[in-house]
């Protein structure tokens, strides 16, 4: 009986410092990058895409993995906007200049709509898609 005990005891002992190993740090959890412009920021293989809404105004930038801005004239990006109360969708015109691609989109009053973005990156060659839920301030 006593052998037990002393077994039960080494076993709840070893669980405790098992565990205390794994609390300092977890190999699982993502990095969290800041937006350099206080953004949206989102990640493809070669690149980070940041966008930033102000009023009517859309404005997404490009960085290495270093967050060091990109070329924008090197990309193909395409958008649009779907509103989701009304499932409509909407393509827009973005312009580029030497730090971002930019646009301008009025919600008419909507709260939420979702920024589709179509990138191509030339260190990749394919396109890549991503989504950015914008909540327009008022």
């Amino acid at each position: 009986m006593k052998k037990i005990n002393l077994l039960i005891t080494f076993l709840i002992s070893m669980t405790g410092l098992v565990s205390l190993s794994h609390e300092s740090h977890d190999h699982d959890q993502p990095l969290t990058v800041q937006a350099p412009k206080g953004g949206a920021i989102k990640s493809l293989e070669e690149t980070y895409v940041e966008v930033l809404v102000k009023g009517k105004d859309i404005k997404i930038y490009l960085y290495d993995k270093e967050l060091k801005p990109r070329m924008v004239k090197d990309f193909t990006i395409k958008a649009k906007i779907e509103m989701p109360r009304t499932k409509k969708t909407e393509v827009i015109k973005l312009s580029a200049n030497e730090q971002y691609f930019q646009a301008s989109f009025d919600g008419k009053g909507i709260h939420r709509y979702i920024l589709h973005l179509s990138v191509k990156d030339p260190k990749t060659g394919h396109d890549d898609q991503l989504k950015f839920t914008i909540e327009p301030k008022k």
